[in-house]
Formats: C-alpha cells, sequence, structure tokens
C-alpha cells in the first residue's frame, strides 16, 4: 500500500496544477469565511453573522459549507486529472508495459484520494478549531467546541464523493478538457434539472433528493437550510436529506463510482 501511495505522490509534486489546487484550497477555505466578517449587521436579520460564522459550535457548519464548494472545485478537478493525465501524457501505457498491474494502477489512485481526502479533512477540523477558538469570548467548553464533530467524518465523505465521481469521469472520457466540462455541465446543470424538472412534475417525493450529487452536498449543506428543515417538515416538504441519510447514499454512490471506474479501466485499451 506504502509503495503505491508514493508512487502516486511522486508523480504528482511536481505536477503544477496540483499544486495550485492546493494552494487555492489551503488559502480559500479560511479566506472565504472571513469574508462574512464584511457582512454588516442589519436590523431584522436572523443571525448574527459576526458571531454565527465564527463561533462554536456553528463555525464546523458554516465552514463545511465553504469547504464543499471548494472540495467540488478542487478535488472534483483533481479526480479528473488523475486519470486524464496519465492518458494524454502516455504514463499510463508505460506503466502497464513496464509490468504494473492494471489493478496496483488503480490501487495507487485509490490510496493517494483517500490520503488527500484525509489531509483536506484534517486542514478543515484545525481550521474551525483555530477560528472558533480565536474568537471565543467566553470559556471553551468541551461539548460546544465538539457538538457538531460529526461534520468532520461528513466531510471525509464529501471529499471522496466528489474525487470517486471526477475519477470515473476521468475514466469514462480521457480527455482532460472535454472530461471537466463534462463534471462540470453534469453536476451544476442536468442533475438540478432532472431532480426539479422531472421530479417536480411527474414523481413529487424525496426521491429527488438522493441523487449522487446532491448527496454529497448534502453532507455539509447550507447551514440556513437546516434552519428550515423543521419547518419544512410540519410541511411534508423537504429541501436536503437528513445526515443519515446523505452519509448511507454517499457511501453507496462512491463505491459505485470506483467499482464501475475499476471495471471501464480493467477492460480498456490503452
Amino acid at each position: 500500500m506504502l509503495h503505491l501511495l508514493q508512487f502516486e505522490w511522486k508523480k504528482q509534486r511536481d505536477f503544477n496544477l496540483f499544486k495550485i489546487l492546493m494552494i487555492a484550497y489551503a488559502v480559500l477555505l479560511p479566506g472565504a469565511l472571513m469574508i462574512g466578517k464584511k457582512i454588516p449587521m442589519e436590523e431584522g436579520m436572523p443571525f448574527n453573522p459576526q458571531t454565527m460564522f465564527f463561533e462554536f459550535p456553528t463555525v464546523w457548519q458554516w465552514l463545511g459549507y465553504t469547504g464543499n464548494w471548494l472540495v467540488f472545485f478542487v478535488l472534483g478537478f483533481l479526480g479528473v486529472l488523475l486519470i486524464t493525465n496519465e492518458h494524454e501524457y502516455r504514463t499510463l501505457r508505460q506503466n502497464i508495459i513496464t509490468g504494473m498491474h492494471r489493478r496496483e494502477f488503480f490501487l495507487s489512485k485509490l490510496y493517494f484520494m483517500i490520503a488527500i481526502s484525509v489531509v483536506f479533512t484534517v486542514y478543515y477540523s484545525l481550521c474551525a478549531l483555530a477560528i472558533g477558538t480565536l474568537h471565543a469570548d467566553d470559556t471553551l467548553y468541551f461539548e460546544t467546541v465538539f457538538k457538531n464533530w460529526d461534520y468532520m467524518p461528513r466531510y471525509l465523505l464529501m471529499c471522496m464523493g466528489y474525487m470517486s465521481f471526477g475519477l470515473l469521469t476521468g475514466v469514462l472520457i480521457r480527455r482532460t478538457g472535454i472530461a471537466l466540462f463534462v463534471f462540470l455541465v453534469y453536476a451544476m446543470f442536468l442533475e438540478p434539472v432532472i431532480r426539479w424538472a422531472l421530479h417536480l412534475r411527474y414523481i413529487k417525493n424525496k426521491s429527488m433528493h438522493f441523487y449522487p450529487m446532491n448527496a454529497f452536498e448534502d453532507l455539509c449543506p447550507v447551514p440556513i437550510a437546516q434552519m428550515a428543515e423543521g419547518f419544512m417538515k410540519q410541511n411534508n416538504f423537504s429541501m436536503m436529506l437528513s445526515p443519515a441519510e446523505a452519509t448511507a447514499a454517499s457511501g453507496i454512490y462512491i463505491v459505485l463510482f470506483l467499482f464501475l471506474a475499476y471495471y471501464r479501466l480493467k477492460n480498456s485499451d490503452l
């Protein structure tokens, strides 16, 4: 396992776009949340952005939602590039010719994806702890700081979800530009159109929330929507999946995407 991870790391560490994506995530994750300091508190607002964004325990939710968008772009793109770069630079063919099995090649990608997802989650957790501690006015208590601790494993699952879909897209399409375009079009346009146009017109039930991108998104959703969820349930309408539903659905999609990517890679021409 370790030698496959090291093998993949040696490939990626000198890749300029990989460095740019990592730096962008490191800077923008806390930086984007800090934009909340520019939001003025006005009369009639249901919450105070100066406190809710940065204090425990809600900092876990808001930083998780910020990371949701960053992970979608950064790790989604990286998942695509992990495969398409291999085809464009002919390194996949070279690895197979020199004796590397396709299973080992796939496992090197999988181990790297898990490692990057863990690193992103640890960084998210450290940022949340640092921001919450710096903005605490009173004595910090363990139960307050870690009240929303479940966001950490959900964040990890979200990272793996976006990367696994990106990996599958790259395996199916191979061309970087086209694969990235398809990734964005499906996630940002096609799936929402299917969900809202099809379900609201013909299938009016909660199944509209179980599409893959929406399941990943609902792992760390916008907190305001969570506040309104109780009211929506009283009126027999749901805006999102529950944490348990999002976790279960995301886990199934990750396994499915990885299986399909491996099957395609194992049976495809070089």
